[in-house]
């Protein structure tokens, strides 16, 4: 057996351990696994905004990474502010519970949309920028067109005659 597995198969309770751990402030521990509406949209307005950062840390070009690191700690301010009315919204009736719980899906879109738009910024400062070779190409192909035209030049000036070239003898 693989010496790898026998290490990272004993671990693999421990991950998983660590991982149900991870929670939000302020949210219940059992949103992790549960299905109420509240416990969905609080993983789901989470799961966008941990997408953004994982965007976020590929880009390295572009607009700055400060600014969209400044934006995705915006959007996991709202993330949060969400989350505090979701256990709210989760404490009520049953029958008062869905109106809220409906405005609060809203505003998550909305959250969702905005980090849509800042992974997609993210993506596009991630881009390589092809034009910016434009320029060194075009200062090769000048340099390497007069050296072509000083070879020419030159082999046009020692070259010796050939039979071609020679003029016909009168004989």
């Amino acid at each position: 057996m693989d010496p790898l597995v026998l290490v990272g198969l004993p671990l693999l309770p421990v991950a998983l351990v660590l991982w149900m751990r991870r929670r939000h402030a302020g949210v219940p521990r059992g949103w992790q696994l549960s299905q109420s509406e509240a416990a969905i949209l609080h993983r789901r307005v989470h799961r966008c905004v941990d997408e953004t950062r994982r965007a976020v840390a590929r880009s390295r070009t572009g607009v700055p990474v400060e600014e969209l690191k400044s934006l995705t700690d915006e959007l996991y301010d709202q993330a949060v502010a969400i989350d505090h009315k979701l256990v709210e919204a989760s404490k009520l009736p049953q029958g008062k519970r869905h109106k809220p719980l409906i405005e609060l899906k809203y505003r998550i879109i909305d959250a969702e949309q905005m980090a849509a738009r800042v992974r997609a910024l993210a993506v596009d400062t991630a881009q390589p920028r092809v034009a910016d070779t434009d320029e060194g190409l075009a200062r090769l192909r000048d340099r390497l067109d007069t050296l072509d035209a000083a070879r020419r030049e030159a082999y046009g000036i020692g070259r010796p005659p050939t039979i071609r070239d020679r003029e016909p003898h009168d004989s």
